[in-house]
């Protein structure tokens, strides 16, 4: 079993940069322009080794958006197959943790209790109001990456491509862009919201797991 974690994963592909390379790395790091709202200052990385870069990636973007991060600064200076290592090494995670659960993705046990009922359905409406709805504010405040979140919407046709363009290319925070998506939720029905909570599941499982409780 692969007992490393998330930082470890980002240290392992780091350490395969050579010295330019890492330069590099540490240079579009700060220069990204992060969905997150996020910036990292070039003071705060000048001279960082590769165990000082993933403290730093993961300190400032949280572990479940950390490898998100590296790959997306990777592929941008032409690391793809360093990239793609990554990806795999947390999608083997990803399979570990199903495994050891029984659960699909990164369900916890008492997510899917309470997301279910009796005939293994989504329920996800209490007292007739939707999850999604009852914790919209703190989705909207707290959901740091929206960019997949849209990818699957559009996917499954849940959102069309005039929406999409219009909150990917506006040129505003991820709350404000969260802000927008939700305006588009008051025409859903039960059916695309308990989709929409399963994306926030899959790309937010900690936050998700935090409002299961509240």
């Amino acid at each position: 079993m692969d007992k490393k974690t998330v930082k470890d994963h980002i240290i392992n592909a780091l350490d395969d940069l050579r010295q330019s390379e890492l330069k590099a790395f540490r240079h579009k790091l700060c220069d990204t322009d992060f969905e997150e709202g996020v910036s990292i200052a070039k003071g705060k990385v000048e001279g960082a080794d590769s165990l000082d870069l993933a403290d730093i990636i993961v300190r400032t973007f949280s572990e479940a958006n950390s490898v998100k991060v590296t790959v997306r600064v990777l592929r941008a200076i032409g690391e793809n197959q360093i990239a793609n290592i990554l990806e795999r090494k947390e999608g083997r995670q990803d399979n570990i943790l199903e495994r050891k659960t029984g659960q699909a993705g990164r369900m916890s046990g008492a997510i899917e209790r309470t997301a279910t009922n009796a005939d293994g359905r989504l329920d996800l409406t209490v007292n007739g109001v939707h999850f999604v709805d009852r914790h919209r504010e703190a989705l909207i405040k707290r959901t740091p990456i929206v960019a997949p979140i849209l990818d699957a919407l559009l996917t499954e046709k849940i959102i069309h491509q005039e929406l999409y363009t219009e909150i990917v290319t506006a040129t505003t925070t991820p709350q404000s862009k969260m802000r927008m998506l939700f305006l588009a939720t008051t025409a859903w029905g039960t059916k695309q919201k308990d989709y929409f909570y399963k994306i926030l599941e899959r790309e937010q499982p900690f936050l998700i797991e935090e409002l299961q409780t509240i």
